[in-house]
């Protein structure tokens, strides 16, 4: 019972913290979700209690995301920058605040079905962890390359992951000499941040610094807010026409068995299909948002939840290898074999994912539905997306000082700088990067095995 309380407490708590941050247009999921989930493990927080958290937290940003992406057509977060087109074209038509409810519920839905359906496919896959966790280092590598394939850098990413894979096993054994230990938080955290490390790094070039200059206050032209009346939490189901549902409810079932994918991939891949659907301008842009953010908060939930069930705690896929990544590895308390995975039955998923989907939804729902306009002009006016910035990096600085002093510091902010170079210039994007750190001990492993073969 205390670890209940403890999880609706976390659920709530999450769920507000992240509808706030979700407002923010610009956020990114994996920087913001990773920092606090790494501190709340390492404070011991029960094992059913973090995993409400992270299905809360998931479904907050996933909603409250919605708000500046269809109020400004400002991406409320990465996953929401293929939303944007639409949403531009639903504030052009005069229809923002319905493009908003449509990708609200349509999120809301979306964890709706996407729950039972994750817990049958784990269960389904389950006789196949035991097998997944002796080739982890294969499969993870595999991963890294279809990650790679499907991302924009395409054959470029798959070149940069044995390079990359190199440089991250050299920095742990620079950890071993000065630390004594490999390290997890300060390198995993560095690949987090590291396009703001990159950003931030940037202006200290005078020929860069220029591009971050400007005379002006930003500007940004929100739509008016809706006058028709709701009930305080509405019903999503009602929100949305019966083929909205449908594709929302087929989504969710691909997004389960295409739980390696990226989210970003998946979300546009449906978006992509369900136009096709679509005569009207309005139906495919309402359809299109609906059915694209049920795809998003699907994915990243069978994106946990399957790797958790299903294959013994192997953090294989976007999800489990980026945003959720704390509840498989976050050394000294959970690792491959010993994480989330031993320490929760199916009761518990269901349990905990009910408490999280409703603690996640209790905020951001309403305020998506109700308050959008003024909720969006209060987070654009009084928090600057710099002090956000500033705060999360102080954050990584803290988590890689306490787990490996002043070494742990520059270990992160030098995987930073080359993983945010990587992503902001060749498009080799974090999620490629982080399987290849799962993936870089096996790589370099093969690589040395390799060259004594040659030799």
């Amino acid at each position: 019972m205390t670890e209940i309380l403890i999880a609706i407490v976390a659920a709530v708590v999450g769920g507000l913290l992240y509808t706030l941050i979700g407002i923010i247009p610009g956020t990114d999921e994996t920087a913001t979700m990773v920092p606090i989930t790494i501190i709340l493990v390492l404070a011991g927080l029960p094992a059913g209690a973090l995993f409400a958290w992270e299905i809360g937290i998931i479904v907050a940003i996933q909603i409250s995301h919605t708000i500046p992406t269809a109020m400004s057509a400002l991406p409320g977060s990465t996953m929401a920058v293929p939303m944007v087109l639409n949403c531009s074209i639903a504030k052009r038509l005069g229809v923002p605040h319905m493009a908003m409810r449509k990708m609200a519920s349509g999120s809301l839905v979306g964890t709706i079905f996407v729950l039972p359906l994750a817990l049958i496919v784990a269960l389904l896959l389950s006789p196949l962890g035991g097998i997944i966790a002796q080739y982890s280092g294969l499969i993870f590598t595999i991963c890294a390359v279809l990650i790679a394939l499907i991302s924009s850098a395409k054959w470029g990413a798959v070149a940069a992951i044995i390079p990359f894979a190199i440089f991250i096993q050299a920095l742990q054994r620079i950890a071993i000499e000065g630390h004594g230990s490999t390290v997890f938080t300060s390198i995993f955290m560095g690949i987090t941040i590291g396009p703001m490390i990159y950003e931030l790094f940037g202006s200290l070039i005078p020929s860069r610094r220029k591009n971050f200059s400007t005379d002006t206050p930003n500007e940004t032209w929100l739509a008016p807010d809706s006058k028709q009346k709701l009930s305080f939490f509405p019903n999503p189901f009602k929100q949305l026409t019966k083929k909205q549902i449908a594709l929302s409810a087929t989504w969710s079932a691909v997004s389960c068995v295409g739980f390696t994918m990226s989210p970003v991939g998946m979300t546009v891949l449906s978006g992509e299909a369900s136009a096709g659907q679509c005569k009207e301008l309005y139906d495919r842009v309402s359809t299109c948002l609906a059915v694209e953010d049920s795809t998003s908060n699907a994915t990243y939930i069978a994106g946990l939840i399957i790797p958790l069930l299903g294959l013994g705690g192997v953090a294989i896929g976007g999800v489990a290898a980026g945003p959720a990544a704390p509840l498989f590895s976050c050394l000294p308390r959970f690792e491959i074999g010993n994480n989330l995975s031993q320490l929760l039955t199916i009761p518990d998923y269901i349990i905990f994912g009910i408490i999280g989907l409703i603690g996640g939804a209790l905020v951001a729902y309403p305020i998506a539905m109700h308050k959008a306009r003024s909720w969006t002009e209060l987070m654009l006016r009084a928090i600057s997306h710099e002090a956000l910035i500033g705060a999360f990096c102080g954050l990584v600085v803290m988590l890689a000082f306490y787990e490996a002093g002043i070494l742990g510091v520059f270990l992160a902010l030098t995987i930073g700088l080359v993983g945010g170079f990587l992503h902001s210039e060749f498009g080799v994007h974090t999620g490629v990067q982080f399987m290849t750190y799962y993936a870089s001990s096996w790589i370099v492993t093969q690589l040395l095995s390799l060259a004594a073969i040659i030799a």
